[in-house]
């Protein structure tokens, strides 16, 4: 058996296609021990796992034996295959296939402890040898002694299964399978480690399909969970070097409730500290619908009634429907800055976003509050929604249903991104009628993507007239964007459900926010509008957040109860009037009149805002009680995560008028 495998694959790498197979029948193994040993929860979508398991134990192999595999090809072409190097090359096949085989013994003790496979609190804890060491030893002495022999002998196993690892005979032509080797390796490694030719490698999000954190990562073997856990571990901690300055947890606690216009004292729940009561400012008949569309993109740069050119006509529109914000602020300029701050009412920080962060139970959003009140909710994108961790994020914080590129039956267009918002809009009113005839409130996200480079439309809908432009793709996409968005609303007005739903539009960040050596402040406005029942048509020039936008949907929809939201019921009169925004690694608090900004090298500005809708600002002598307020608030964002002060179990008192 050994010769014919040379004789395909040369006489040194062939074995490490063997030790490939090895680690993969592992991973499939312990999968199928996990899916046994939980097999309540995850027996509906049994096939399903083992399917897309595949994707990421071939990604890991390919990611781990891609070194031996090129020595033992240059092995191949150099016909020579020193001793020391053949020893070395076994120990490093060991060593992986050990390595694998550990990882998945300690699977089982670790979703006993945290109810998902290992993780990065698996890398945490690395930090903490000493504890660890007490803790194994203390209460798991059994399973760690057993862990190290089965580890052991799978090593002495694996550096003995080659044999003739490196044979010194290499036949005529060995040099010739080399070359030809290193090609596919060059082809086929990349490939496999990707497991995707998308805009995306392969990512634990791709592989969710249940919103519940231990199915979805069963598909993920751990070894996979743990290296992509350590390539992005720095999106999960603060570094000095990241961040203006640590402030205190007491401050930190006041800043918040100052910042949201709060008079009453700190939740009775240590717990829950960021808590507000959140009443409501409309008292209906019946329960209304939410519907939020993030508008991907479509700042104000593109709307004339906020200073810009005028390729937004339908908006316009509906700002005359609507209660609309002539002074909105971004939280970021990431689609994932939108995404937190309109759904999870999260402040912006130098922290990653919360839609990409792993998160160990459900947050507080508003999918996961509606849920709980019976409605359908659902997030609808024409692309892919592993993007950015979409998937994960909407999945795991109480949303139902998703929708995206691949469940679209012949759309009328695809463009990079997806299909096109007319048929991204056409499903989201299709999935509203049916919920309407079978008499179920809904809340649905829907994120449109047809405004995003390299702007490919449909042709012929759309024209930009006589606006002088260098680039006439990038404003005919977002006036396509918009006749998108008037044409949904066209056919909304029609259906049953119309009047009886709350609409926000907003924009998730302005197109193109670039500085000049300041800070950008003028890139950071946006449209926003909140259509609905009962809602009068008002233009309300307070500056606000798109932070403020999760408590003022709930009071608008009779939700009361106790939230865990910094945000801001703006049905209000007593507001405050300010705005956090992150923009790459500077931190910006906005007040009227006046923007701080923090540099994590420790260096803060004080600027005076004026020019209405422009935003300008001009540098100002140092403010420093409003730098020291903005530290406050931009640690809030970090000690939120880590204590998890947004908990979904901070949710008190849920109930609906």
């Amino acid at each position: 058996m050994k010769n014919r495998l040379r004789a395909v694959f040369g006489h040194g790498i062939w074995p490490v296609a063997a030790f490939m197979l090895l680690s993969m029948a592992a991973f499939s193994l312990s999968r199928l021990a996990l899916c046994l040993w939980k097999g309540v929860s995850v027996r509906d979508n049994f096939l399903e796992i083992f399917i897309q398991g595949l994707r990421s134990d071939f990604s890991i192999a390919c990611t781990c034996y891609a070194l031996p595999l090129v020595i033992l090809a240059l092995f191949e072409i150099s016909g020579r295959a020193p001793r020391f190097m053949s020893a070395l090359v076994r120990v490093l096949l060991s060593l992986i296939l050990t390595l694998h085989v550990f990882m998945e013994i300690a699977t089982p003790p670790f979703i006993s402890e945290y109810g998902v496979r290992p993780n990065r609190l698996f890398i945490d804890y690395l930090v903490y040898p000493k504890e660890v060491i007490s803790t194994l030893t203390g209460g798991h002495l059994i399973a760690v002694i057993a862990t190290i022999v089965i580890s052991v002998l799978c090593f002495v196993l694996a550096f003995k299964f080659p044999g003739g690892l490196l044979s010194k005979d290499y036949r005529t032509g060995g040099r010739v399978r080399g070359i030809l080797a290193l090609v596919l390796i060059a082809i086929v490694i990349p490939l496999g480690i990707r497991s995707t030719i998308g805009h995306r490698p392969l990512n634990p999000s791709m592989l969710s399909f249940s919103g519940r954190p231990l199915d979805d990562s069963l598909p993920v073997n751990s070894s996979f969970n743990v290296f992509y856990a350590m390539r992005h571990y720095g999106d999960y901690q603060l570094s000095e070097g990241q961040i203006y300055a640590f402030d205190s947890e007491d401050h930190v606690k006041q800043t918040a409730m100052l910042m949201s216009a709060r008079n009453e004292p700190f939740a009775y729940d240590d717990k829950c500290p960021l808590n507000q009561s959140i009443e409501p400012s409309v008292t209906s008949s019946r329960k209304l619908n939410v519907v939020i569309i993030l508008e991907e993109s479509m700042g104000a740069d593109f709307v004339e009634s906020l200073g810009g050119l005028p390729l937004t006509p339908e908006l316009e529109k509906l700002k005359t429907q609507g209660w609309w914000f002539s002074n909105m602020i971004a939280a970021g300029h990431r689609s994932v800055r939108g995404i937190e701050a309109v759904t999870a009412g999260f402040p912006p920080s130098p922290l990653s976003s919360q839609v990409r962060l792993e998160h160990r139970s459900p947050i507080a959003t508003l999918m996961e509050i509606y849920r709980e009140l019976g409605y359908a909710t659902s997030f609808i994108y024409g692309g892919e929604s592993h993007f950015d961790n979409m998937r994960t994020y909407f999945m795991y914080n109480g949303t139902q249903s998703i929708t995206e590129q691949k469940d679209y039956k012949n759309p009328a267009f695809t463009a990079s991104w997806g299909v096109s918002d007319e048929d991204l809009f056409a499903r989201a009113d299709e999935n509203f009628r049916k919920l309407s005839d079978e008499g179920k409130n809904f809340m649905s996200v829907v994120f449109t993507s047809s405004f995003h480079d390299p702007f490919d439309i449909p042709q012929g809908k759309v024209d930009i007239g006589n606006i002088k432009t260098d680039e006439p793709l990038r404003l005919k996409a977002v006036k396509y964007a918009d006749y998108a968005l008037g044409k949904f609303f066209e056919k909304a007005r029609q259906s049953n459900y119309y009047k009886d739903t709350v609409f926000l539009v907003i924009a998730d960040h302005e197109s193109r926010v670039e500085s000049d050596g300041s800070f950008p402040l003028q890139k950071f406005l946006i449209p926003a509008v909140i259509i609905g029942p009962d809602i009068m048509a008002r233009d309300d020039q307070r500056m606000v957040s798109q932070i403020d936008m999760a408590p003022t949907l709930l009071s608008l929809t009779g939700v009361s109860g106790d939230m865990p939201f910094v945000g801001q019921d703006l049905t209000r009169d007593d507001i405050i009037e300010r705005a956090p925004i992150i923009f790459h690694d500077t931190f910006g608090y906005l007040v009227p009149g006046k923007l701080v900004t923090l540099d994590p090298n420790r260096k803060s500005h004080t600027f005076k805002v004026s020019g209405g809708n422009s935003l300008i600002t001009t540098k100002a002598h140092d403010d420093r009680k409003l730098t020291d307020f903005a530290m406050g608030v931009e640690n809030l964002g970090p000690m939120i995560y880590e204590k998890r002060w947004n908990d979904a179990s901070c949710i008190k008192g849920l109930t609906q008028e």
